[in-house]
């Protein structure tokens, strides 16, 4: 995952609308860094870099929230970011059937059908990227002209690392906590799902007030960022499954018979990833990490 850009000269008493003023800068750069991969053809790359800084940009809309006027600028935001999953996500799924067939040398029927799907995949791009270039025109022309208008006043005298930001964070564990519970209690893709996103929230707000509390949280981001990744890997295994598993019933036959034919591969690698991330998630709870990084937030 590409690293944000480091935000240099704050500390916990800088005051929180120059942090917001900064950090909010920092974000947007980040999302600009990626736009000339667009100007011919639409570079994976770029794909996924751009949409990882649109996450961290409405991480820290959402936590400037209280300075006014950021709401719809999120919204905004979260328009250009679900266009850039849909085109994300064919990529992903394209290459990976393009690892299986590679495998699939010694059977040319088979790599045929995996071939035939990764076209019919590929398919859906040209639609993906259309809607992608309509989102990126709305955003060079109207949101960034608006964020860069709306970073000019957002002022706040509070100090960056104040006891709310603290509350914030122990907050954000607490419910990391409940979902790793519920996860425990039934592992399937929706709970797994869920505590994704939650280590995702807490991890881009970690990176926000990083600059605040260098030591502890970077402590708290090496432990998140394993868990994070693992989940990651999980959930693409979940939407390959359910993607393989309609196909199975739906598609044309030949389609339908490779697809068949992928279920196992893909039904033995979820059941690897879920391994690995149950005996990681245990650890969680044996170890009380959620609670013990809330205490560092004392």
């Amino acid at each position: 995952m590409a690293q944000p850009t480091p935000i240099r000269g704050l500390g916990p008493d800088s005051r929180l609308g120059d942090a917001a003023r900064r950090i909010l800068a920092g974000r947007l750069a980040d999302v600009r860094k990626p736009e000339a991969g667009f100007q011919e053809a639409v570079d994976a790359e770029s794909v996924h870099d751009m949409r990882v800084a649109t996450r961290r940009l409405r991480a820290a809309l959402k936590i400037f929230r209280s300075l006014g006027g950021l709401k719809k600028l999120e919204r905004d935001v979260k328009r250009i970011q679900d266009a850039l999953g849909d085109v994300r996500d064919v990529h992903v799924q394209s290459a990976w059937l393009e690892g299986i067939a590679k495998k699939a040398s010694k059977k040319p029927q088979v790599r045929a059908g995996i071939q035939s799907l990764r076209k019919k995949r590929l398919s859906e791009l040209e639609d993906h990227e259309g809607r992608l270039h309509v989102e990126l025109e709305r955003w060079v022309d109207k949101t960034v002209p608006r964020l860069l208008r709306k970073l000019d006043g957002l002022e706040d005298p509070h100090r960056f690392a104040g006891r709310r930001v603290r509350d914030s964070l122990r907050q954000r564990l607490k419910r990391v906590q409940k979902r790793i519970d519920t996860y425990i209690d039934a592992a399937d893709a929706a709970s797994a799902h869920e505590l994704r996103k939650e280590l995702k929230r807490l991890r881009y707000e970690l990176e926000i007030f990083q600059p605040a509390f260098r030591r502890t949280l970077d402590a708290l981001l090496e432990v998140l960022i394993p868990l994070q990744d693992g989940l990651g890997e999980l959930h693409d295994a979940d939407v390959r499954l359910e993607l393989f598993e309609r196909l199975a019933a739906e598609s044309a036959p030949r389609e339908r018979k490779s697809a068949r034919a992928l279920l196992p591969i893909v039904r033995e690698e979820r059941t690897k990833r879920a391994a690995e991330i149950a005996r990681e998630v245990q650890r969680w709870r044996t170890e009380e990490i959620p609670k013990r990084l809330r205490r560092m937030l004392t």
